[in-house]
């Protein structure tokens, strides 16, 4: 179950909209939470970044539906790097 101060932190992550869709010029796209796995690290623990439908869970647009390898050959960009987007903005934003 989440804390207090990490629900906080993952409303903050969707209220800033898909991360993706703002990498494209698209800002304030409404964003699902999207996990990022690294190894066997547990999903509760995983960073988090926000992702609209489209780019989350889309058959053949999204992380889910082409798998990381081909999402990012897609939009030229990384999970790690809309990561760092993503940190950014909440940094600027506290």
């Amino acid at each position: 179950m989440a804390t207090k101060s990490e629900k906080e932190k993952y409303r903050k992550i969707a209220e800033l909209g898909c991360s993706l869709c703002r990498h494209q010029g698209n800002e304030g796209t409404p964003a699902e939470l999207h996990h990022i796995r690294r190894g066997n690290i547990p999903r509760t623990q995983a960073p988090v970044i926000g992702l609209c439908p489209y780019h989350h869970r889309g058959s053949n647009t999204s992380i889910h539906g082409m798998g990381r390898k081909r999402f990012e050959r897609e939009y030229a960009i990384t999970e790690e790097e809309l990561l760092e987007q993503t940190k950014k903005l909440l940094n600027a934003s506290s």
